[in-house]
């Protein structure tokens, strides 16, 4: 059967893609409905609330109903994620069996709506239930499980960081009292917590619990070394930045990234030239185990790209796992204290970060919300004490659907104007069954809590279902038969999100004929549950979807402003990669963006994929991965050009002046490099899509030509670098010099 396409060519393209979320059931029948009893099922949320059945008395055992994800037994319950009640539930079960036998878990341990003293499961048998579920082994140790825990807080609490900060230290105090390792995700409404299986209702049951879910990880691709530099270099014609004398000296470039060095690839990348040497390089992680312990050589090749472009700069590489340590690397780059607030000078002048995340913000740029908002806070400190911040776009073009509510007579979303309500996933290939691979998609929509309209609860409802395509009947007509579905709570409760999730891989049983028996095709639908609803509907996927939306697949944090947002081009013709994240980000709210101005052009600019790595070998590290680092390299360059003009010619035995020495100053000059890339961009046959800035190319293509200094000068005045001169200009003269470079910049080449 045909291996899924992205696990061959795109195993580099990875960037963030969420892992462990909330998850379907896994060990259910394949038995067919009729279409027509799937839709009515379909329509109905998962939760007793929805279905207007009565919770479960306490420790009444349910069984789980054929074709549906694990439902709910009572109000704690349906505050855990998928995967997570899965397993809670499967270990219940088999605690219960006859035969079985249970182990108290000590004390305390007694399960939300449970009697005093319950026996819970064994370890051995939590264990066998985690495994079971699905639960990756990155997030299991023993049968505790790493799980994002979201705060019962409302959004004005959250906008507050002393209130926000008081409530997640109660509930962390609370938790860690009763033996939870727990602490909160600095300015996210977010615990980072290890809990338990036996213990994962009675944390779901405290009052300040929102929702309990496996902690969100970005994903880092591997692949296979062999020598060569990165072809970008000559396609950006670095060359006419080194002629000038720019090498990145005195600029310090922080990587933030998954790296490997478990068997001395530093060292080797070291001593082959292709990293700078241990007097310019800072190893940093903050994460348990050593830098490199987690074997991503996703890291490596990326900062082998911004040394090839930038080989006198410093580097920090800052080793993280999830978005807590991507938060906290920001900080210390840009030199943060927890509360976000500069001590000074930054450690690095340019952070590139080749990740993302298709879920846990708004979409707006906003970041006021989610499990990311702490990283989007960070980011936003970061750029005003001058740093130039760098996100991949993402490669979500082709697995991305979004558009306004529009449902069937049975309350199913419609992908396009042919009415079709099964959006195939994979791009309708046979998918593996009984193996390692996952289905996973995302659904969010734009009725976040607060913001604009302050008033505004998470109250629409949508549920989003997974189906596969079944054996074909006597007339060979394939009917879909539904696996399961998701639906959290939305009815205007603290803490609630507009978000649905979940993570699947089939088991044997779901093969069908059609894929040999080694696989099935399947496909999502959306209900809509709240009648009258009209919401601007996000979903993300995996894989390939077939009826894919390119535009607004932006993967987070590269909607905010705060960052140059870097789409993909193919090294060879600078054709835009078809997988590359598309903007513009949503509007506020999480709304459909109109026609009118656009006050955060996403993507900012576009570099090269498709390069050689020693990492990853002849043309095989691609992906806006690829193209972000490029960037972040000659964004360095193009600083220390700010930073020549703004400190001019020095009187003989003097020192120029200390253009860095206050935030306002660094911002300035930060900015003037920002719009230096995006001139490049504008100029010299580089504005490759529609003219002027697009969704797909941005402000275009940063290859340097003839007059791109005069780019660099423009700036430099009109950003008003140049007012740090100790001869100071007028107004006037500033714009007589801004009008003569910008004219000489945009010339033709």
């Amino acid at each position: 059967m045909k291996i899924p396409s992205g696990k061959r060519r795109h195993a580099a393209l990875a960037i963030g893609i969420a892992v462990g979320l909330g998850a379907l059931w896994s060990g259910l029948s394949s038995s067919s409905s009729s279409p027509a009893s799937v839709a009515a099922a379909g329509a109905q949320a998962a939760h007793p609330g929805a279905t207007g059945a009565a919770p479960a008395p306490a420790g009444r055992m349910l069984p789980v109903a054929l074709n549906a994800f694990a439902q709910p037994r009572n109000d704690a319950q349906a505050k855990l994620g998928g995967q997570l009640l899965q397993a809670l539930q499967a270990a219940e079960a088999a605690a219960a069996a006859p035969g079985a036998s249970a182990v108290a878990a000590g004390a305390g341990a007694v399960r939300a709506g449970g009697s005093a003293g319950a026996a819970a499961p064994s370890v051995a048998v939590q264990i066998a239930a985690l495994v079971q579920a699905g639960v990756p082994a990155k997030l299991r140790e023993d049968n505790r499980v790493s799980v994002h825990i979201d705060l019962a807080a409302t959004p004005e609490q959250i906008e507050r960081p002393g209130v926000l900060a008081r409530l997640g230290g109660e509930l962390a105090g609370s938790l860690q009292r009763a033996g939870i390792r727990a602490q909160q995700i600095a300015g996210s409404a977010v615990l980072d917590a290890s809990v338990p299986l036996d213990r994962m209702e009675w944390v779901a049951a405290q009052a300040l619990v929102a929702r309990v879910d496996l902690k969100t990880l970005p994903n880092f691709a591997q692949a296979a070394p062999a020598p060569v530099a990165t072809q970008g270099a000559a396609a950006s014609e670095v060359q006419r930045l080194h002629d000038l004398g720019l090498n990145g000296e005195g600029i310090t470039v922080a990587v933030i990234d998954g790296f490997d060095d478990t068997d001395g690839e530093v060292a080797a990348l070291q001593a082959a030239g292709e990293w700078p040497d241990a007097d310019r390089l800072t190893l940093r992680r903050d994460a348990a185990g050593g830098f490199g312990a987690d074997d991503s050589s996703h890291g490596n090749a990326v900062l082998e790209i911004a040394y090839d472009l930038a080989p006198q700069a410093s580097f920090i590489a800052y080793d993280t796992s999830d978005n807590n340590d991507w938060a906290a690397a920001v900080r210390h780059a840009a030199n943060l204290d927890a509360n976000n607030v500069a001590q000074g000078r930054p450690r690095a002048q340019v952070i590139t970060a080749s990740l993302g995340f298709e879920n846990g913000s708004i979409g707006d740029g906003s970041g006021r919300l989610g499990f990311l908002k702490g990283l989007y806070d960070a980011i936003r400190a970061a750029r005003a004490n001058g740093v130039v911040v760098l996100n991949a776009a993402g490669n979500e073009a082709l697995k991305h659907w979004g558009g306004a509510s529009n449902v069937d007579a049975n309350g199913f979303q419609r992908w396009n104007a042919a009415g079709e309500t099964y959006n195939l996933l994979n791009n309708g290939q046979c998918f593996p069954v009984a193996g390692n691979y996952s289905l996973s998609a995302s659904l969010f929509w734009n009725d976040w809590a607060g913001g604009a309209n302050a008033a505004n609860l998470t109250d629409q409802d949508y549920g989003l279902h997974l189906y596969r395509r079944g054996n074909p009947n006597g007339q060979g007509v394939a009917s879909w038969v539904l696996v399961g579905s998701v639906d959290a709570r939305q009815n205007g409760g603290a803490g609630q999100e507009p978000v649905e999730r979940f993570n699947y891989t089939p088991p044997a049983n779901q093969a069908t004929r059609e894929c040999g028996n080694r696989g099935a095709v399947y496909a999502v639908r959306v209900s809509r549950n709240t009648a009258g609803a009209n919401n601007n509907l996000q979903l993300f996927a995996n894989w390939g979807i077939g009826r894919s939306v390119p535009e607004r697949s932006l993967s987070f944090p590269a909607d905010t402003a705060d960052v140059l947002t870097i789409a993909a081009l193919n090294v060879g013709d600078s054709a835009l990669e078809n997988y590359s994240s598309r903007g513009p980000a949503l509007a506020a709210g999480g709304a459909l963006p109109g026609n009118g101005a656009d006050n955060n052009p996403k993507p900012n600019a576009a570099s090269f994929a498709n390069v050689d790595t020693v990492s990853y070998g002849p043309g095989e590290f691609n992906g806006t991965s690829s193209a972000t680092p490029h960037v972040a390299g000659l964004a360095a360059l193009v600083l220390q050009r700010q930073i020549e003009l703004a400190q001019g010619d020095a009187q003989d035995g003097q020192d120029p002046p200390d253009v860095q020495d206050t935030a306002a100053k660094r911002l300035a000059l930060a900015n003037a490099t920002r719009d230096s890339l995006q001139q490049v961009g504008r100029t010299g046959g580089n504005d490759l899509g529609a003219v002027g800035h697009d969704g797909s190319y941005g402000y275009g293509r940063v290859r340097f030509h003839a007059n791109s200094d005069a780019c660099f000068t423009a700036a430099a005045y009109r950003d008003n670098v140049i007012d740090f001169l100790q001869e100071q200009l007028t107004a006037q003269e500033r714009q007589i010099r801004v009008d003569q470079n910008q004219a000489t910049c945009e010339s033709r080449q």
